[in-house]
């Protein structure tokens, strides 16, 4: 019975093990801050404009960190599940994503699996993804 215990056990830590999520933004065209949230809401990923760089319920992870032209990566610690990550690219430290007066980004953006909403941001079926143990996302700052 004894010999199976270390086995039993790796099974059960296994369960609620989290992964690496290792993300890579290209296309950075001027240094500023990256915002990146991870959210696990269908609802706050929707609804949410960049208006605010705080943390709030729905969204389970993220990034903050200076960046420079080229690109940068990250690593973000989360449990296995369905997440949809949103960033933008702070050129002027205001913590917020600036827009025109048809509220069209003047900041460079993105979402998960590179997608595009039509007049505005993407659903979150659109933009979201399955994470296990170890997952690798390269997004394009737009």
């Amino acid at each position: 019975m004894f010999k199976y215990l270390p086995t039993v056990l790796l099974i059960f830590s296994c369960a609620s093990w989290s992964g690496e999520l290792k993300v890579r933004v290209e296309n950075i065209k001027r240094d500023g801050v990256l915002y990146m949230a991870v959210y696990d809401d269908k609802d706050v990923f929707e609804s949410d404009t960049g208006e605010s760089s705080q943390q709030r319920p729905g969204i389970v992870g993220g990034l903050i960190k200076a960046v420079a032209r080229g690109e940068t990566e990250g690593i973000i610690e989360l449990e296995e599940g369905r997440y949809a990550i949103g960033f933008y690219i702070d050129k002027n430290e205001n913590e917020k994503l600036d827009t025109n007066f048809l509220g069209i980004p003047k900041e460079q953006f993105g979402f998960s699996n590179d997608v595009m909403g039509r007049f505005g941001p993407p659903t979150f079926e659109a933009a979201s993804f399955a994470h296990k143990n170890e997952t690798v996302l390269i997004m394009r700052a737009r």
